[in-house]
C-alpha cells in the first residue's frame, strides 16, 4: 500500500502515512484530484489553468498554479510530485487512488472485484467541492456521469450474481442502492420485483411495482413498459385454489368523498371494522385487509381481483363524513361475473353506526345464502360506532400504534386515554393501551421490563373484563400471560382468541408464533399456513412470526426458509437464523448471523452501549419463553454452537 491515499468517490479526502491531512484551500484540493485523475497519468500547466482560474490572465494564473503546487508539495511526500515547466503529475506507484481502484476491480469482472467497486463508490465524485470555475465543474459533472455509468452498470450485474448466490438480503439491499442512485431505473424496479417474488412475498413486490409506476408516471408522464407490466401480471396469477370449501369474501377499501385529507382515517377505519365483523363469522371465509388493500389501489377488473385472493364476491363502496352524520353507500359484486348483487345507501347519526354495521353484515350474510346464527352477529357490532368522537380517538391511536416506534406509542396513548375519558367502558381503547406497553415490552424496554410488562398486563384484563368476545383483547392477553410464563393461562386466551375469529390473518400468524413457544408445534403450523393463505399479500413480520413452530419443531429447513425471507423482520431473527444454521452444520452462516444478531442488538436494545458477555442469550431467553425444557435445551444448544456465550442458569 502506497503511503498516499487520495479518495475522490465522494468528499475529497487525503491521507498520508495514514493520517489525514487537511489542504490549505480547495484549489489545491481540486488541483490535487485533477492530478489523481489525469489520464495518461499527466495534465499540462496550460489545461490546469484553464480550468481552476478560467477568469484570470495566464500570468496571473500560472502564479496561482505555483501556489497551489507549492501548498501541495508541503503537504505531500517529495517522492509523490512530478513537475516540468510544461506538465504536472503524480507517480503512480506512490499513490492509491479510489478512482483507480474502482476501475481495476470493475476490469476484474468477478464478483469479488464487482464488490470491491461498490465499496470504493462512496458518493458523486468530489461531492461538496466547489471552486468557483465553470469549465471544473463541466469536467467534474462529466466524469461523475462516466463514473456513475459504469457503476449502474456494475452493481445491476452484482445484484444478478448475488441473487444466483441465494443471498437474498445481500441482494434487496444491492436493489434499493440502484434506486436510490438512479430512482427511475425500470430495469432496477424489475429487479427488485423479482427478488420479492422469488422469496414468496408478493406484497413487497405489488409495493414495489406501485413505486415504479407512481414516480414513471409524476416525473415522466409515462406507464411502466411491457416488462414491468408482465412481471406484474406474474406478481397477481392466481395462486392454487383454497381446500376451504366456504364462500369467500374480500372487503375493498371505502372511498373517502370528503374534501379534505382529515376525514381519510374514517374510510379506512369503517372498512376495517367491516372486515373484522365479517370474519367473526364461521360461515364465510374473509381475506384479510393487507391484501385486498394492496390490490385495491390498481384498478383492476373484479375478477381480476376475486382470483388472486381466492375470492368470489367483493364489498366495496364509499363514506362521506358530515357533521354528527356518516353517509356510507355499500356495493356487493360477484367477481366471477361482475355484476352486482346488492347495493344499499345509509344515513347513519352517530348513535346509529352500530346498527348500520349490524345491517351491511346482515345483507352481505343474506346474499351470500349463509345460515349466520343472530347471537353471533350481535356480539359483531362494536361499542365506540355509538360515539363518533370515541372512534375517532381510537382510529387515529390504532394509526400511531401501526407505526411501531416508542414516540409512535407515546402518541397512541394520548387518543386511546381521550377515548376513556368519554367513554370509561370502551374497551378497545384500553387494548390500544395495553399494546402500548406490550410492544415497549417485548421489543424495545429491555431495562425496564417488570414496569412495563405491568402496565400491559393491567390493561389488557381491563379490556377482556369489558368484552371477552373480542378476539383482539383475548390475544394480547394471551401473549402476554406467555411472555410471564404463565404458560396454562396463556393457551387459554390465545385459543380463545382462534375461536372467537378464526379468520383474523393476524391472530393467527400470532398465535402460531404462541403454540410453537406453548410446545403445541402441530397447532402452530396449522395456524402459520392459514394465516398465510388468508394473506397472501401479507408483510414481511409474517415471516418472523410462522417461522416458529418449524424452528421448535426441528423442522429447520422449512424454519430457516421462511425466516430468511425477511431477517431484518424482528430484532431477534438473526439470532434464530444463527442458532438453526449451527444445528444443521453450516457454521458460516451461523457465525454471519449472529454477528449481524449482536450489532443489531446494540442498536436496537442496549441503544449503543456495549451488551455485557452474556446479555444476548438472556434476552433471547427473556423474548423466546418456551414452555418445554427440551425444546428450550434445543434452542441453547444451538446458540453455544453458534458462538453466543449462553450462562449455565439458563439451561433446563
Amino acid at each position: 500500500m502506497s503511503e498516499v491515499r487520495i479518495d475522490v468517490l465522494g468528499p475529497f479526502a487525503l491521507a498520508v502515512g495514514g493520517a489525514a491531512v487537511t489542504l490549505p484551500t480547495r484549489k489545491a484540493e481540486a488541483l490535487l484530484a485533477l492530478l489523481a485523475l489525469a489520464p495518461g497519468g499527466r495534465l499540462s500547466r496550460e489545461r490546469l489553468c484553464d480550468l481552476l482560474w478560467p477568469r484570470s490572465g495566464v500570468e496571473q494564473a500560472r502564479g496561482s498554479l505555483r501556489q497551489a503546487l507549492a501548498q501541495l508539495r508541503r503537504a505531500l511526500p517529495a517522492q509523490v510530485l512530478e513537475a516540468t515547466p510544461a506538465w504536472l503529475r503524480l507517480v503512480e506507484a506512490a499513490v492509491d487512488v479510489d478512482a483507480t481502484g474502482f476501475a481495476r476491480a470493475l476490469a476484474e469482472g468477478s464478483r469479488a472485484g464487482l464488490e470491491a467497486a461498490n465499496a470504493l463508490y462512496r458518493g458523486a465524485l468530489l461531492d461538496g467541492l466547489d471552486v468557483a470555475s465553470a469549465p471544473f465543474d463541466d469536467w467534474r459533472r462529466q466524469e461523475d456521469e462516466r463514473l456513475r455509468a459504469r457503476l449502474l452498470d456494475a452493481l445491476r450485474r452484482l445484484l444478478q450474481l448475488r441473487a444466483e448466490a441465494g443471498d437474498e438480503p445481500g441482494a434487496l439491499d444491492l436493489g434499493e442502492r440502484l434506486l436510490a442512485l438512479d430512482p427511475l431505473a425500470e430495469e432496477s424496479h424489475r429487479a427488485l420485483m423479482a427478488l420479492h417474488l422469488a422469496r414468496g412475498a408478493p406484497g413487497a413486490a405489488m409495493r414495489q411495482y406501485e413505486q415504479c409506476r407512481q414516480r414513471l408516471r409524476s416525473e415522466l408522464g409515462v406507464a411502466p413498459a411491457a416488462q414491468t407490466e408482465a412481471l406484474r401480471r406474474r406478481v397477481l396469477a392466481p395462486p392454487a385454489p383454497a381446500a376451504d370449501p366456504r364462500p369467500g369474501v374480500a372487503v375493498l377499501p371505502f372511498a373517502n368523498l370528503s374534501d379534505g385529507a382529515e376525514h381519510r382515517y374514517w374510510a379506512i377505519g369503517f372498512t376495517e371494522e367491516v372486515t373484522r365483523a365479517l370474519a367473526r363469522f364461521r360461515a364465510l371465509r374473509v381475506a384479510a385487509r393487507h391484501s385486498a388493500f394492496a390490490l385495491a389501489d390498481m384498478a383492476l377488473p373484479a375478477g381480476d381481483i376475486g382470483r388472486r385472493l381466492g375470492v368470489r364476491y367483493l364489498l366495496g363502496g364509499s363514506v362521506r363524513p358530515a357533521p354528527q352524520v356518516l353517509h356510507v353507500s355499500c356495493e356487493l359484486v360477484d367477481a366471477d361475473t361482475g355484476h352486482y348483487l346488492w347495493t344499499h345507501r345509509y344515513e347513519l347519526e352517530a348513535g346509529a353506526l352500530d346498527a348500520g354495521l349490524d345491517d351491511i353484515s346482515v345483507r352481505v350474510a343474506g346474499a351470500l345464502a349463509v345460515q349466520v346464527d343472530r347471537a353471533l352477529l350481535q356480539g359483531a357490532r362494536r361499542q365506540p360506532l355509538e360515539n363518533l368522537a370515541v372512534y375517532d380517538c381510537w382510529l387515529r391511536g390504532l394509526e400511531q400504534l401501526h407505526e411501531g416506534t416508542l414516540a409512535s406509542h407515546d402518541r397512541a396513548r394520548v387518543f386511546f386515554e381521550r377515548a376513556l375519558e368519554l367513554d370509561p367502558g370502551f374497551a378497545r381503547a384500553y387494548a390500544g393501551l395495553s399494546l402500548t406497553h406490550f410492544n415497549e415490552w417485548s421489543c424495545h424496554a429491555w431495562e425496564r421490563w417488570e414496569e412495563t410488562h405491568t402496565r400491559a398486563q393491567h390493561f389488557a384484563e381491563r379490556a377482556v373484563a369489558l368484552d371477552d368476545a373480542d378476539h383482539v383483547t383475548q390475544s394480547i392477553l394471551g401473549r402476554i400471560h406467555l411472555y410471564r410464563r404463565e404458560f396454562a393461562r396463556a393457551e387459554h386466551h390465545i385459543a380463545r382468541a382462534e375461536a372467537l375469529n378464526p379468520n383474523d390473518a393476524d391472530t393467527l400468524v400470532q398465535a402460531s408464533l404462541a403454540f410453537a413457544y406453548l410446545g403445541e408445534v402441530a397447532r402452530g403450523v396449522d395456524a402459520q399456513r392459514r394465516a398465510f393463505a388468508l394473506n397472501p399479500l401479507h408483510d414481511d413480520w409474517y415471516f418472523a412470526f410462522g417461522c416458529a413452530p418449524y424452528l421448535v419443531g426441528r423442522e429447520l429447513a422449512q424454519g430457516v426458509a421462511l425466516a430468511a425471507k425477511a431477517p431484518d423482520a424482528a430484532t431477534d431473527s438473526r439470532a434464530h437464523l444463527a442458532w438453526a444454521y449451527a444445528h444443521l452444520g453450516r457454521t458460516a452462516e451461523a457465525a454471519r448471523f449472529r454477528d449481524d444478531f449482536l450489532a443489531a442488538f446494540r442498536r436496537n436494545i442496549t441503544c449503543g452501549r456495549a451488551p455485557r458477555r452474556d446479555e444476548p442469550a438472556r434476552w433471547l431467553w427473556r423474548v423466546n419463553p418456551l414452555r418445554r425444557a427440551e425444546d428450550a435445551a434445543f434452542v441453547f444448544e444451538g446458540l453455544a454452537r453458534a458462538g453466543f456465550v449462553v450462562p449455565p442458569d439458563l439451561l433446563p
